[in-house]
């Protein structure tokens, strides 16, 4: 699992797991499978679990 930490976020920048899911149209137990199996960086600030907002547009644009 790739995931990286946190200081700050900016709210158009990062994406909540429930968020992603909604935006690619599948379910928020597929993004966390996504996230365990290390198709998407894990971000994390606090107690949120975050994805970077270009990458999740990227995995939409290839269609995936």
């Amino acid at each position: 699992m790739k995931e990286k930490e946190l200081i700050s976020v900016s709210s158009k920048d990062y994406l909540t797991v429930e968020e992603a899911s909604q935006r690619l149209g599948i379910k928020p137990t597929a993004i966390r499978n996504y996230l365990y199996l290390g198709k998407f960086t894990t971000y994390k600030f606090k107690n949120l679990t975050l994805l970077d907002i270009r990458e999740v547009n990227e995995w939409k644009s290839k269609g995936k």
